[in-house]
C-alpha cells in the first residue's frame, strides 16, 4: 500500500519549496480561526465536524507541499484527498444550517454580513473564491508558479473572510 501512496522521484513537481509549504499554511490558519469563531457562535455538531474536515483537508494539502519540499517525495493521497474531503466538509457545514436552523438567526447573520466594514471583506472574499474557482479550472496544480498565485489569492481571501467574521 505504501508503494501506491508514493510516486517515484521522477514525478516530483519542480519548484515546491519550504517557503511555499509555509505559505500554504497561512490560508489554513486564517480559515481555522474564522471557522472556529463561527463554530463557537453556532453550536452545531454537524457544523463542527464539517469544519474539522475542511481544516484537515487544507492541512493535508500543506503537508503534501512540506513532503515535496523537504523529502522530494510525492505522496499523491495528501493532495488528491482535498477533492473529496473538503467538499464533504463544506456540505456538512451547509447541511448544519438546515438541520440546526433553530440555533442561528438568518436576520442576525444578514445584518452582520451587510454591516460596514464587514460587507467589504465578505465581498472581497467572495471575489477571491470566484478567482480560485477559475484557477482550479485553468491553472496546473503541479506547477509552482500557479501554486504561488493560488496561495496568495487564497491567503488574501481567507484573511478577508476572517476579518469579515471578526468585525
Amino acid at each position: 500500500m505504501a508503494g501506491r501512496m508514493m510516486q517515484n522521484n521522477t514525478n516530483i513537481p519542480e519548484g515546491f519549496s519550504l517557503s511555499m509549504a509555509l505559505a500554504d499554511c497561512i490560508p489554513v490558519l486564517f480559515f481555522s480561526i474564522g471557522s472556529g469563531v463561527l463554530a463557537y457562535r453556532f453550536p452545531s455538531p454537524l457544523f463542527r465536524i464539517g469544519t474539522v474536515l475542511v481544516i484537515l483537508a487544507g492541512s493535508m494539502k500543506a503537508l503534501w507541499k512540506f513532503v515535496l519540499a523537504l523529502k522530494k517525495v510525492d505522496v499523491p493521497f495528501l493532495s488528491r484527498q482535498m477533492r473529496f474531503l473538503m467538499p464533504v466538509g463544506f456540505v456538512l457545514m451547509l447541511l448544519a444550517l438546515a438541520v440546526d436552523h433553530s440555533r442561528w438567526s438568518a436576520s442576525e447573520v444578514l445584518r452582520h454580513v451587510t454591516r460596514f466594514p464587514s460587507c467589504v471583506f465578505f465581498l472581497a472574499g467572495a471575489a477571491g473564491i470566484l478567482l480560485l474557482c477559475w484557477f482550479a479550472k485553468h491553472l496546473n496544480g503541479r506547477d509552482a508558479r500557479s501554486n504561488w498565485k493560488e496561495q496568495m489569492v487564497n491567503g488574501i481571501t481567507q484573511l478577508c473572510f476572517l476579518l469579515g467574521i471578526l468585525l
